[in-house]
């Protein structure tokens, strides 16, 4: 029988004996506290007590299930990495805040964006390593090639829960290269999917913002007559600065050039995306053109990127005209300790 959730009980008990939620919520509590045992297994009890049959329910969901266009979902994972919260500009004129999360359990990653005031609710109370129940979230494309759970007013997020998902879910120490291969960059093919390459930044080839649709991150276009802006899916919304840089990475062995999105480019750069935007509006206003001021701001302004080693997640993509790409979904900092642990376990694995 599938381990079901305390949220799936209570939704069984609701259909089957009729019950409104807060009177199961009592029942549950009252269960909980003459036992001293959890909510959860508060719930299980009184669903044996009521002769509630918990076959109904489906099976739990895992971010492996995830897909586009999904709404409502309920899922579970630990936080791997917040980023920082950033601003966009509403089309009353008036200042937005946006965050996110990167999430994982037993099956892959996700991300998670926060909006507004669910900034405001969730997001300083969550800290890396937490595990995070979001329920009623939904799910939409992500230019990364991971699963992108938007959290809106209707959702919740709920800090450690309980959850039988939770025993699944490794610790962060297991997971920092989960579900990715190391590979050397003169060994990688285009096609390959989830993998790990460590290197040095190179070369910088250019840094780029553009207004983008915060549903699907495609580019969105301003009509000055009615003064929004418009995606060609999702009609008027509330445009995003997402940044893009191309760089190239060596480790040795090859060379590889390897594309960074949204807040991982952000974050991997220091600057806020609408401070970026002003920086290329700038040497635009000035005369060149997009491709110009983009290759001339990542020379002059993030040249001190040039040497510095990181470790990039992603797939790899052929390009008729640019050859192999790193289509990057995420990037950290070496952790040589971690790095020294890897060669001694791959010696012992030869011994």
């Amino acid at each position: 029988m599938v381990v079901l959730t305390k949220e799936q009980i209570i939704g069984l008990i609701k259909k089957q004996k009729g019950l409104s939620i807060r009177e199961i919520d009592s029942k549950i509590r009252e269960i909980a506290k003459r036992h001293e045992i959890s909510e959860h297994a508060a719930a299980l009890l009184l669903a044996e007590q009521l002769g509630i049959s918990l076959e109904e329910a489906p099976s739990l969901m895992h971010i492996e299930d995830l897909v586009p266009g999904m709404r409502e979902i309920n899922i579970v994972g630990r936080v791997l990495r917040k980023y920082p919260i950033r601003t966009y500009t509403k089309k009353d004129k008036t200042t937005g805040k946006v965050a996110s999360l990167l999430i994982y359990d037993s099956t892959g990653r996700a991300r998670v964006v926060l909006w507004d005031t669910q900034v405001d609710k969730y997001y300083n109370d969550i800290r890396v390593g937490d595990v995070v129940k979001i329920i009623d979230a939904n799910v939409k494309e992500s230019l990364t090639g991971l699963p992108e759970l938007h959290v809106s007013f209707r959702s919740r997020i709920i800090v450690n829960p309980e959850d039988p998902r939770v025993q699944e879910i490794p610790e962060i120490s297991e997971v920092r290269a989960y579900n990715y291969v190391r590979r050397n960059i003169g060994e990688l093919i285009g096609g390959e999917k989830f993998v790990e390459v460590r290197g040095t930044v190179a070369r910088l080839y250019r840094v780029v913002v553009y207004d983008a649709c915060p549903e699907c991150k495609r580019k969105v276009d301003y009509d000055p007559g009615m003064g929004v802006w418009i995606c060609p899916e999702h009609g008027e919304v509330e445009a995003i600065k997402m940044v893009i840089v191309d760089f190239g990475l060596d480790d040795c062995t090859g060379y590889i050039r390897a594309t960074l999105f949204g807040d991982d480019a952000a974050e991997l750069l220091g600057k806020d995306p609408e401070e970026i935007s002003e920086k290329l509006k700038e040497l635009i206003n000035m005369g060149m053109t997009i491709k110009e001021a983009g290759r001339k701001l990542a020379e002059d302004e993030f040249y001190s990127l040039l040497g510095k080693e990181i470790i990039i997640r992603g797939n790899v993509l052929e390009d008729r005209f640019l050859g192999l790409i790193l289509r990057a979904s995420s990037w950290e900092e070496v952790d040589y300790k971690s790095e020294i642990e890897r060669i001694r376990r791959e010696l012992r694995e030869v011994a």
